[in-house]
């Protein structure tokens, strides 16, 4: 049991990263992405990315998270089996592919620089992409009227596709396709299981590109194992905090450590 035990302990922690920050960060990015699937606190789900970056850096970040992204849409999708719209997903979802095709190509790109480059771009770009994301969560929290494309297949089409380019580069495109579909005026069961299933096509989308490109591959699947068992207890914490919990104050609490930790990788980007 020892010996399985050390066979699959994570390998990609990053030398200047305490044992100790990596599995409190690893695990508090997983337990974000379980509250954020349980439909508590709006799009608080993108402080899983720059936390998760923080600790082993924005390209073990992607091939670590993408599993554990997959593994929580499927628990999350148990419990609305059936819960869903089509109409709502039937353009959103070919604009997706299209759009993770277009980040595979970036992604692929980026991959050919020398690694000092790539790793400053990546810093930058997660950062900079979660950064506007939680400004938008913010200004969508105090009220602030935000300019939406109104409802049409065209208008999916352009939403789906650029979700799927941001979440390929990032894996944080929640909060966009939210917004869009939120105007949509659909009970919130369907919503909320309309775009779990959304993005249990666009995360399982993205596996190849993933795969072909390195991101993912044996000792990523081995990090992405050690905290499975960490998403049902997000989920059900999600649950349990719909009931008992404000929404508003713990959001904005997490909307502030998701803009500091974004922060720290544009700063690290800049140097």
């Amino acid at each position: 049991m020892l010996e399985f035990l050390q066979s699959v302990q994570p390998q990609n922690i990053p030398a200047e990263v305490h044992p100790a920050l990596f599995y409190v960060a690893m695990g508090a990015a997983v337990l974000v992405v379980g509250i954020a699937k349980a439909g508590f606190g709006g799009g608080i789900g993108v402080l899983a990315v720059p936390l998760m970056a923080m600790a082993v850096g924005p390209e073990q970040m992607l091939g670590i998270m993408l599993p554990l992204l997959i593994a929580c849409d499927i628990f999350s999708n148990l419990h609305h089996l059936g819960q869903w719209d089509w109409r709502l997903l039937r353009w959103l979802v070919p604009g997706a592919v299209l759009g993770v095709a277009a980040g595979t190509v970036v992604l692929w790109r980026l991959g050919t620089l020398p690694p000092a480059e790539f790793n400053q771009i990546m810093n930058l770009t997660v950062g900079g992409i979660c950064l506007f994301i939680v400004a938008v969560q913010v200004l969508r929290m105090i009220g602030a009227r935000i300019p939406i494309l109104p409802a049409h297949p065209l208008s999916s089409l352009a939403v789906g596709g650029i979700a799927g380019g941001v979440s390929t580069l990032n894996h944080s495109a929640g909060p966009i396709v939210q917004i869009y579909m939120l105007q949509l005026k659909v009970p919130k069961r369907l919503l909320v299981g309309s775009m779990l299933l959304y993005f249990l096509l666009i995360n399982t989308a993205k596996v190849p590109t993933f795969v072909a490109l390195g991101y993912i591959n044996g000792q990523s699947l081995r990090d992405s194992i050690w905290f499975i068992p960490l998403i049902p207890v997000g989920t059900l914490l999600g649950a349990w905090m719909n009931k008992h919990v404000a929404e508003r104050p713990f959001a904005a609490i997490m909307y502030i450590g998701a803009a500091g930790a974004a922060g720290h990788l544009i700063f690290k980007g800049l140097q």
